[in-house]
């Protein structure tokens, strides 16, 4: 498993679209879900300028990520991205919880030269 991406996230209590719009437009954060493996889905922010700069490269989406919430690592892939339809802001993020003992599937972009 590859390491080369790690984002730092605290979990959050307030959900709804009204926290969510506040967590937005206040704290400069992106609401997330983190789900799978048979544990309890977990609702987080991420600080916007380090998920934009994650995403700046293609490999995000399809290398596992090493997501620290509250001091606790999980290993996790990008299932969905919501954004803005006219600003460059990233809306919400899902997170699926990958283990090494389960087949997953995973998107990869192909370019050809």
């Amino acid at each position: 498993m590859s390491d080369a991406f790690e984002i730092h996230a605290t979990a959050r209590t307030e959900l709804g679209k009204g926290a969510s719009r506040r967590l937005r437009r206040q704290a400069d954060l992106v609401p997330a879900i983190v789900y799978g493996e048979d544990k309890a889905p977990v609702s987080i922010s991420i600080p916007h300028k380090d998920l934009i700069k994650a995403i700046a490269n293609e490999a995000f989406f399809s290398h596992i990520i090493k997501l620290v919430i509250d001091k606790k690592a999980e290993q996790v892939v990008i299932k969905a991205l919501q954004r803005h339809p006219a600003k460059a802001r990233v809306l919400h993020a899902d997170f699926q919880r990958v283990s090494a003992n389960h087949a997953i599937t995973v998107a990869v972009p192909l370019h050809f030269i």
